[in-house]
């Protein structure tokens, strides 16, 4: 996987909160399982804090507001986060 469509996974990702952030609880965790790079959307009461082969991150900290008062993707977050793993 390259580095382009591992941040196009985190965006869809992203984008799929922003779109129905009500299905979320209020801690929703975008995760990524480190064995196969599949990144998902969870509740944070699904996620096992204890699994070594996946992490999450809040996935409030990958949005931001626009100028319209509208969420959207944080780039610079997502940037952060591709350069983590790739």
């Amino acid at each position: 996987m390259t580095k382009d469509e591992f941040k196009e996974l985190l965006r869809s990702a992203v984008k799929d909160y922003i779109i129905d952030e009500d299905a979320y609880d209020d801690n929703a965790q975008l995760c990524i399982k480190l064995n196969t790079m599949e990144v998902y959307l969870a509740d944070s009461r699904e996620v096992n804090v204890d699994a070594e082969d996946i992490e999450c991150y809040d996935v409030m900290d990958l949005v931001e507001m626009d100028p319209e008062g509208k969420w959207k993707v944080d780039e610079a977050a997502v940037d952060e986060v591709s350069d983590v793993y790739l």
